[in-house]
């Protein structure tokens, strides 16, 4: 039998008890014992889907040390502040470098947004057409921590920043960048969005500040970011107290490289603080076949013993249809567009995520079309406008160089999603406008979780799932001038984004010759996880004295199991059992016919008067009230009631964030799971929040952020920080 380990922890000032979740598996179990038993540095390798968010989360309510959460975007921080302690703080690795750079200044840290431009001007001047290139560059050398560099390293950094001049220039400017940069932090207070760390670690601000840091998407991290938290903890160099690094990843879905992520960041962090390594390998979002196809890609992964079987299709993406609540990945942009101004002809609302693409297609607009141009010129407007940083990267890639060969894809990409864009809008009348391709662009390229069908790319689904999944063009993948291991990630990525239905839509060529994906073969002899073994309690009379029972006698834990189930033996003859009167109709707890220990009723209780959401808060303490004066060392309680609200606060801690779209995020149970879903506000009154999900309309309590009518604790409800924030919008 496994049971829910207990442990003690601080939590302002004082003493809680707090047991690891009954529905944890067996590898969370043990990294959670390996949380509170060692001090050792630890890395969690979780696979898609695996709740490692959940598990790291939890990790931090068994830790004593004040620390940060370091969250891959401000949308998961709001996320997530709610179900950490209030001792650990959830915050982006930019947004605490903000922090730490403003303790530096006299006045408010404005950060500047054209900084690289700025540094460029200064030591080119008269090289106008390099100061775009320019600033990339040294944004990506800080970003890689590279202060000289070797010819290698230069043509590297030209291919990554569309360099347009001879790599070894670059050789002479980056230290000049560097410095220029620097005095303008010195003399103006001048830094810009990756100043926020490179001057904290080049500078040595807050270096050993942190005595905890807690990381997610670690496999993303560029060589700065790593730094940087190594910074923070002091474990970069000599330090008398360094502080614990937890980091939870996964090299499977390491998609980033060609941003500047570090390929071999988890085996490097593990190896540089000689990190205890540790498995999350089941996915509880992903059915049994769609896991069978990430299997291709990764023999990590593993399918929950009970998961559904899942359905994964094939079809021509010329006859493919689709309808609302449909998403759809590529592994490039220009099918993405195509198909979206297709769905937009059908009546069907579009959005194309990723704001990185629409400013690249923004400017692409801008300086590839005059004002007014004809729709047989689009091609050669566009092939102007690429060759600059076309003709150096088709050199270069002539030769074999696999990184031109990546950059001259991208490039190519770009000018596909233009030709598209200035097409549609000229092929009426025979003429467009820039004001008219900039229309459509911001009509398709926008964050509208309410869209009848979101398209993306591989890399902008990262860390999102949705029902339905569409791969467009999986004949794409790999592409052929990629890395191999991150090509393989992608894959493996885009697979798995699907909670039930995934779709291969294939080309024309490809669907012809049935060159349909392939998938991998499920582990034999999968192990099914042993769940925490729960006794039933039996109802007894409520108008007698509980006699005792065999049930009530059998061989219980010890009370330092922590397993709250596990109700300690009635005293031979019948104890003494107060029954109370519980005026509340709906969700009484007192009156049942469960006796349970008033201590253990106390200490339950208790518990759930420090959760955020306010029904469970008010039940509890009005408990405890009705509690007060009882001297009988047994009550009777509804123990099913109790469960019931404990149940509901256990899944709210470990809520499903929402990180795609805005809304009103309303909190939304569904079997085991509770989701955060985004409502959209119908009307904000007096006392009454009226919100919209889906087809449904739902009325707050504007105080509270309880349902109005049927508020219960599996019922949807609103988080008192989200309240908060909409009042003051």
């Amino acid at each position: 039998m496994v049971t829910p380990t207990p442990h003690t922890v601080k939590a302002g000032g004082e003493r809680m008890t707090r047991s690891i979740p009954a529905q944890f598996t067996v590898e969370q179990r043990q990294f959670m014992t390996a949380v509170t038993t060692s001090r050792r540095h630890l890395f969690l390798r979780a696979t898609a889907g695996a709740g490692k968010t959940t598990t790291l989360t939890e990790a931090a309510w068994h830790l004593e040390e004040r620390g940060v959460y370091f969250a891959y975007n401000r949308h998961a921080v709001s996320d997530l502040q709610p179900r950490l302690p209030a001792r650990v703080r959830a915050l982006t690795l930019h947004a605490h470098g903000f922090r730490l750079l403003q303790q530096q200044l006299g006045s408010p840290l404005q950060i500047l947004d054209e900084k690289g431009r700025l540094v460029a001007s200064t030591v080119i001047p008269d090289r106008t057409q390099l100061h775009a290139p320019a600033a990339r560059a040294w944004t990506i050398a800080r970003e890689e921590g590279l202060h000289l560099l070797t010819p290698e390293r230069a043509e590297w950094l030209a291919d990554r920043a569309e360099w347009p001049a001879a790599p070894d220039e670059l050789i002479d400017l980056i230290p000049v960048f560097h410095q220029v940069g620097a005095d303008l932090w010195s003399d103006a207070g001048a830094a810009d969005f990756t100043d926020l760390l490179w001057l904290p670690v080049t500078l040595e601000y807050g270096m050993g500040s942190l005595a905890l840091a807690l990381v997610d998407e670690a496999q993303d991290l560029t060589p700065l970011r790593q730094r940087y938290v190594l910074h923070l903890l002091g474990l970069r160099g000599a330090s008398a107290s360094p502080g614990r690094l937890i980091f939870v990843g996964d090299s499977d879905q390491s998609i980033y490289t060609w941003a500047g992520a570090d390929p071999m960041a988890l085996s490097r962090l593990k190896e540089r603080v000689d990190a205890l390594e540790l498995p999350l390998s089941v996915s509880f979002r992903c059915p049994r076949e769609v896991v069978r196809y990430a299997r291709a890609h990764s023999s990590f992964i593993r399918p929950a013993p009970r998961a559904e079987p899942g359905i994964v299709e094939h079809v021509s993406a010329e006859t493919a249809t689709y309808a609302r609540g449909d998403v759809v990945l590529c592994r490039t942009n220009a099918p993405l567009i195509r198909l979206a101004l297709e769905l937009m002809s059908r009546k069907l609302s579009v959005a194309v995520t990723g704001r990185d693409l629409a400013q690249r297609l923004r400017d692409g607009v801008t300086e590839a079309f005059p004002p007014d141009f004809e729709n047989d010129a689009v091609t050669d407007l566009v092939r102007a406008y690429l060759e600059p940083a076309a003709a150096p990267l088709k050199a270069r890639a002539s030769t074999g160089d696999q990184g031109a060969r990546r950059a001259l894809t991208e490039l190519l990409d770009v000018g596909r999603c233009l030709r598209y864009l200035a097409w549609v809008v000229s092929r009426r009348t025979g003429m467009g406008t820039q004001v008219d391709a900039l229309t459509l662009l911001g009509q398709l390229c926008r964050e509208d979780a309410e869209a009848d069908v979101l398209l993306a790319s591989v890399h902008r689904a990262k860390g999102k799932e949705w029902p339905r999944v569409t791969i467009l063009y999986p004949e794409l993948m790999p592409l052929s001038q990629g890395d191999e291991a991150e090509e393989r990630a992608v894959q493996f990525v885009a697979v798995t984004r699907a909670q039930r239905v995934l779709r291969f839509a294939y080309g024309k060529e490809a669907w012809a010759a049935q060159q349909l994906v392939v998938p991998g073969v499920l582990p034999a002899g999968e192990v099914e996880e042993v769940a925490p073994e729960v006794f039933a309690w039996p109802e007894v009379l409520e108008s007698a004295a509980p006699a005792p029972s065999p049930v009530l006698t059998m061989s219980v834990m010890p009370p330092s199991s922590g397993c709250r189930s596990m109700l300690p033996a009635l005293p031979e003859g019948g104890p003494p059992v107060a029954t109370l009167t519980d005026p509340r109709g709906a969700w009484p707890l007192f009156g049942g016919g469960t006796p349970m220990p008033v201590g253990l009723v106390r200490e339950r209780l208790e518990a759930l008067a420090e959760e955020d959401r306010t029904l469970l808060r008010t039940w509890a303490a009005d408990g405890l009230t009705l509690l007060q004066g009882v001297e009988a060392p047994y009550v009777a309680v509804y123990e099913v009631h109790l469960a019931l609200f404990e149940q509901a606060a256990r899944q709210a801690r470990l809520a499903i964030p929402a990180l795609f779209g805005s809304g009103v995020p309303v909190c939304v149970f569904e079997g085991p799971l509770l989701r955060v879903r985004l409502a959209r506000k119908v009307r904000l009154s007096g006392r009454v929040l009226r919100v919209a999900l889906g087809d449904v309309e739902l009325r707050f309590d504007r105080a509270s952020g309880e349902l109005l009518d049927g508020a219960e604790p599996l019922a949807p409800f609103i988080r008192p920080a989200e309240l908060g924030r909409l009042q003051a919008s």
